[in-house]
């Protein structure tokens, strides 16, 4: 008996394309029917769309009565978008068919395929009414839970697949599959014990991302750290890693490594913004100015909107005692309305230093209304008020600060100052 089947599979394994396709118009003529079935499968299973459309064709052809075939065609048709052709194979399948749990699988997939959620649903709870201890029937409707979001429906489903023994059905690994829906429902502990199940060499790049990801969250940052470099190891064109694995670096107080981290993820990503704000806000903590403000610049190059780069910014300026430059970053942010609160708070202290009491005094009262009980703003507040002899003002903003911030002594005795001067 011919078998031009495995024929075509062991030339598509070899990369020998002409001899696959020679085998496979050998397949369709001389192979029998049970041979080119299951040829299709593994063709669909691969990829070769078209080549299974047509081995099924065939069949269907020579068999007209096989719903299996039509099932088949429909799941392919959906695969290429023809939606239409998918709906006119589905209904030649009754409910008395053999195939008919396998076309409401197919059903739902065309469902979602149209946006229909319910009448999706609305299937898959109908096989699983047919089917009711069927693992493929449970996973489709557990599939279908997790992408719409409903992560607690979908948790049992895939549970239940664990507890008969399906640790991976289609090659989706069910543990996975449980571990981040835990993770999107923000129950972290049990998303962690579950990603863990995952032998290593099993586990996906992307599952070890969002692992790492979990055991900061954790503040477990050994294990963070870890997992982020193995994958920067298995793919340092990974770039999501480099922001995080640096920040659970300076979380680990090595502030070093993270920022030779950032600088890496440059080299491998020049259009990241985040990059280039993290690579700045730590060079300019260890004292590298120069590197800090090209970093800035480069990031607003890239995106002159990113209201949190213009805001680094200007703290880069006033830390700096650069206060024009302050003034003008935030006062050209501000043209274009981009807003942040404490671009008031910074303006007020940029014009306190030039002494333009006016300008300085206008800010203020706008920062008051975005700041009403920050200490640190009262502080600066309270010190405005003093230079400028409002001593009234003062007590009272001191007041409010010893009433955030009971233990300092320095303002608390600052404050009795003030009291007993008002009962001279």
């Amino acid at each position: 008996m011919t078998n031009h089947a495995e024929e075509m599979m062991s030339a598509l394994q070899l990369g020998q394309v002409d001899q696959a396709k020679k085998a496979f118009e050998l397949a369709l003529k001389e192979d029998s029917d049970d041979l080119l079935f299951s040829l299709a499968e593994d063709l669909y299973a691969m990829g070769f769309v078209d080549e299974s459309k047509r081995a099924y064709k065939q069949l269907l052809k020579k068999h007209p009565e096989e719903d299996q075939l039509k099932s088949a065609l429909a799941e392919l048709a959906i695969e290429e978008d023809h939606l239409e052709e998918a709906q006119e194979y589905l209904a030649q399948i009754s409910k008395e068919s053999a195939a008919y749990l396998q076309s409401l699988l197919v059903k739902a997939d065309l469902y979602q395929q149209e946006g229909l959620q319910e009448s999706a649903e609305y299937a898959l709870k109908k096989a699983r009414q047919i089917a009711p201890e069927e693992p493929v029937v449970a996973f489709a409707l557990a599939e279908f839970y997790f992408s719409t979001g409903e992560y607690h429906k979908a948790i049992g489903l895939y549970r239940n697949l664990l507890l008969v023994g399906e640790r991976r059905m289609a090659k989706v690994d069910v543990a996975a599959r449980i571990g981040t829906a835990y993770a999107a429902v923000g129950n972290v502990e049990n998303a962690i014990a579950y990603l863990e199940q995952i032998k290593p060499l099993d586990m996906t790049i992307d599952t070890k991302f969002q692992l790492a990801f979990l055991y900061q969250e954790q503040k477990q940052i050994d294990q963070a750290i870890s997992l982020y470099e193995d994958i920067l190891d298995q793919d340092p064109h990974y770039t999501s890693v480099y922001p995080l694995l640096g920040r659970a670096q300076e979380e680990d107080q090595n502030q070093k490594a993270a920022l030779q981290t950032y600088q890496t993820g440059l080299s491998y990503d020049q259009t990241n913004v985040v990059l280039y704000r993290l690579t700045a806000n730590l060079a300019f903590l260890q004292g590298d100015d120069a590197l800090a403000e090209s970093c800035y610049k480069k990031a607003l190059d890239l995106d002159n909107e990113d209201l949190t780069t213009i805001a680094a910014l200007a703290d880069f300026y006033l830390a700096k005692h650069d206060y024009d430059q302050t003034i003008q970053v935030i006062l050209a942010a501000l043209e274009k309305d981009l807003v942040d609160p404490k671009f008031n708070w910074d303006l007020a202290r940029a014009y306190h230093a030039k002494d333009e009491d006016d300008q300085a005094k206008k800010y203020f009262e706008a920062a008051k209304e975005d700041y009403p009980a920050d200490p640190d703003f009262l502080h600066d507040l309270a010190d405005w008020y003093h230079e400028r002899g409002q001593q009234k003002l003062e007590k009272e903003t001191l007041q409010q600060v010893v009433d955030l911030v009971p233990d300092d002594m320095d303002l608390a005795s600052r404050l009795a100052d003030l009291e007993e001067a008002f009962d001279v």
